[in-house]
Protein backbone atom coordinates (compact mmCIF):
# COMPACT_ATOMS: atom_id res chain seq x y z
CA UNK A 1 0.00 0.00 0.00
CA UNK A 2 1.24 3.56 -1.02
CA UNK A 3 1.32 6.37 1.37
CA UNK A 4 -1.34 8.79 1.50
CA UNK A 5 -0.30 12.10 -0.46
CA UNK A 6 -1.06 15.79 0.81
CA UNK A 7 -0.79 17.59 -2.34
CA UNK A 8 -2.53 20.85 -0.06
CA UNK A 9 -0.14 23.59 0.98
CA UNK A 10 0.98 24.59 4.66
CA UNK A 11 -2.69 26.38 4.94
CA UNK A 12 -4.14 23.16 4.62
CA UNK A 13 -6.57 24.21 2.08
CA UNK A 14 -5.44 21.68 -0.70
CA UNK A 15 -6.71 18.09 -0.92
CA UNK A 16 -5.58 14.77 -0.81
CA UNK A 17 -5.15 11.72 -2.28
CA UNK A 18 -5.06 8.16 -1.02
CA UNK A 19 -5.29 4.16 -2.30
CA UNK A 20 -3.41 1.47 -3.31
CA UNK A 21 -3.68 2.11 -7.10
CA UNK A 22 -2.04 5.45 -7.24
CA UNK A 23 1.52 5.64 -8.43
CA UNK A 24 2.57 9.43 -8.33
CA UNK A 25 5.56 8.85 -10.35
CA UNK A 26 2.98 8.18 -13.39
CA UNK A 27 0.93 10.75 -13.42
CA UNK A 28 4.40 13.06 -12.85
CA UNK A 29 5.23 11.57 -16.30
CA UNK A 30 1.80 12.03 -18.09
CA UNK A 31 2.05 15.92 -17.00
CA UNK A 32 5.60 16.12 -18.07
CA UNK A 33 5.00 14.57 -21.53
CA UNK A 34 1.58 16.54 -21.76
CA UNK A 35 4.02 19.94 -21.41
CA UNK A 36 6.31 18.71 -23.56
CA UNK A 37 3.67 18.56 -26.09
CA UNK A 38 2.14 21.80 -25.66
CA UNK A 39 5.60 23.11 -25.93
CA UNK A 40 6.33 21.73 -29.26
CA UNK A 41 2.74 22.73 -30.25
CA UNK A 42 3.53 26.37 -29.20
CA UNK A 43 6.84 25.98 -31.00
CA UNK A 44 5.31 24.81 -34.59
CA UNK A 45 2.58 28.05 -33.99
CA UNK A 46 5.17 30.24 -33.59
CA UNK A 47 4.34 31.13 -29.85
CA UNK A 48 6.54 31.84 -26.74
CA UNK A 49 5.15 29.10 -24.47
CA UNK A 50 6.71 29.67 -21.40
CA UNK A 51 5.32 32.94 -21.51
CA UNK A 52 2.21 32.58 -22.40
CA UNK A 53 2.01 29.06 -19.09
CA UNK A 54 2.85 33.02 -16.99
CA UNK A 55 -0.50 34.37 -18.38
CA UNK A 56 1.82 37.27 -20.73
CA UNK A 57 0.62 38.38 -23.87
CA UNK A 58 1.56 35.39 -26.88
CA UNK A 59 3.69 37.21 -28.52
CA UNK A 60 4.57 36.98 -32.24
CA UNK A 61 7.24 35.79 -33.86
CA UNK A 62 7.31 38.69 -35.97
CA UNK A 63 6.94 40.60 -33.25
CA UNK A 64 8.87 44.30 -33.47
CA UNK A 65 8.48 45.79 -30.30
CA UNK A 66 8.94 45.46 -26.79
CA UNK A 67 7.06 42.59 -24.99
CA UNK A 68 6.09 45.57 -22.32
CA UNK A 69 4.47 47.64 -24.91
CA UNK A 70 2.11 44.67 -26.12
CA UNK A 71 1.68 43.68 -22.15
CA UNK A 72 0.17 46.94 -21.52
CA UNK A 73 -1.84 47.38 -24.77
CA UNK A 74 -3.35 44.20 -24.20
CA UNK A 75 -3.74 45.05 -20.37
CA UNK A 76 -5.79 48.25 -21.45
CA UNK A 77 -8.27 46.21 -24.01
CA UNK A 78 -9.19 43.85 -21.21
CA UNK A 79 -9.80 46.12 -18.59
CA UNK A 80 -10.91 49.98 -20.08
CA UNK A 81 -14.81 49.33 -19.11
CA UNK A 82 -13.75 48.39 -15.70
CA UNK A 83 -14.53 51.70 -13.66
CA UNK A 84 -18.04 51.55 -12.52
CA UNK A 85 -18.50 51.18 -8.45
CA UNK A 86 -20.55 49.26 -6.47
CA UNK A 87 -22.69 49.86 -3.33
CA UNK A 88 -20.51 48.76 -0.36
CA UNK A 89 -22.18 49.64 3.13
CA UNK A 90 -21.65 48.61 6.38
CA UNK A 91 -23.28 48.47 9.51
CA UNK A 92 -24.53 50.69 12.36
CA UNK A 93 -24.16 50.24 15.94
CA UNK A 94 -27.33 52.56 16.65
CA UNK A 95 -29.40 49.12 18.17
CA UNK A 96 -32.63 51.58 18.02
CA UNK A 97 -32.80 53.02 14.60
CA UNK A 98 -30.27 50.24 12.92
CA UNK A 99 -32.98 49.85 10.17
CA UNK A 100 -33.74 53.43 9.55
CA UNK A 101 -30.46 54.85 9.52
CA UNK A 102 -29.47 51.88 7.40
CA UNK A 103 -32.01 52.87 4.66
CA UNK A 104 -31.10 56.44 4.50
CA UNK A 105 -27.51 55.63 4.30
CA UNK A 106 -28.41 53.02 1.35
CA UNK A 107 -30.84 56.08 -0.31
CA UNK A 108 -28.07 58.29 0.07
CA UNK A 109 -25.33 55.99 -1.42
CA UNK A 110 -27.36 54.98 -4.29
CA UNK A 111 -27.83 58.51 -5.38
CA UNK A 112 -24.27 59.14 -5.06
CA UNK A 113 -23.16 55.87 -6.95
CA UNK A 114 -26.11 56.76 -9.58
CA UNK A 115 -23.69 59.90 -10.33
CA UNK A 116 -20.37 58.37 -10.18
CA UNK A 117 -21.41 55.23 -12.36
CA UNK A 118 -22.74 58.14 -14.53
CA UNK A 119 -19.30 59.96 -14.73
CA UNK A 120 -18.19 56.66 -15.29
CA UNK A 121 -20.17 56.12 -18.18
CA UNK A 122 -18.12 58.84 -19.84
CA UNK A 123 -14.84 57.90 -18.80
CA UNK A 124 -15.36 54.08 -20.50
CA UNK A 125 -16.05 55.78 -23.67
CA UNK A 126 -12.84 57.66 -23.12
CA UNK A 127 -11.07 54.62 -22.38
CA UNK A 128 -12.42 53.13 -25.18
CA UNK A 129 -11.32 55.69 -27.90
CA UNK A 130 -8.09 55.93 -26.02
CA UNK A 131 -7.16 52.47 -26.58
CA UNK A 132 -8.40 52.02 -29.79
CA UNK A 133 -6.23 55.07 -30.69
CA UNK A 134 -3.32 53.47 -28.62
CA UNK A 135 -3.99 50.02 -30.38
CA UNK A 136 -3.99 51.90 -34.19
CA UNK A 137 -0.93 53.67 -33.21
CA UNK A 138 0.96 50.71 -31.85
CA UNK A 139 -0.01 48.80 -35.29
CA UNK A 140 1.63 51.87 -37.45
CA UNK A 141 4.39 51.83 -35.39
CA UNK A 142 5.22 48.27 -36.30
CA UNK A 143 4.55 48.90 -40.29
CA UNK A 144 6.69 51.55 -39.50
CA UNK A 145 9.95 49.68 -38.16
CA UNK A 146 9.26 47.00 -40.63
CA UNK A 147 9.63 49.13 -43.73
CA UNK A 148 12.18 51.17 -41.79
CA UNK A 149 14.22 47.66 -41.04
CA UNK A 150 13.56 46.44 -44.89
CA UNK A 151 14.88 49.77 -46.24
CA UNK A 152 18.00 49.67 -43.93
CA UNK A 153 18.81 46.42 -44.79
CA UNK A 154 18.83 47.18 -48.57
CA UNK A 155 21.31 49.77 -47.63
CA UNK A 156 23.57 47.81 -45.66
CA UNK A 157 23.65 45.79 -48.90
CA UNK A 158 23.90 48.06 -51.21
CA UNK A 159 27.02 49.23 -49.46
CA UNK A 160 28.44 45.84 -48.73
CA UNK A 161 28.42 45.57 -52.87
CA UNK A 162 30.38 48.51 -53.43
Amino acid sequence: MKPNRDLGNASGDGFSVSGDDIDAEAIMQQIRARLRARRAEARARGLDFEAYAEGLYPLKADAVLSRDLYEAVRRLELSYDNVSVDLALTETRLPLIKGLVQRVRGALHALVLFYVNRLAARQVRINEQTTRALVALVRDLEAEVTDLRARLAKLEQKADRE
